[in-house]
């Protein structure tokens, strides 16, 4: 069972370098980060958003009971 799970769109067209990427993808993460830690919890999915740019989805199960 996953705690987590955090999808990441392709971007279309795609980026010319792996590098680009690879800074898209740390975006998401930073955007998912965000969003998880300031609901505390009590958000179970999400969308992660930049400029208007859907970059990609998470959702998040609970395991612990508090």
């Amino acid at each position: 069972m996953a705690a987590a799970v955090i999808t990441i769109a392709d971007i279309s067209p795609a980026l010319p370098k792996r590098a680009q990427e690879v800074q898209l993808i740390q975006r998401a993460l930073d955007i998912a980060e965000n969003q998880i830690r300031a609901a505390g919890g009590t958000v179970a999915s999400g969308t992660m958003t930049d400029n208007g740019v859907t970059l990609g989805t998470w959702t998040y199960t609970a395991v612990a009971s508090s």
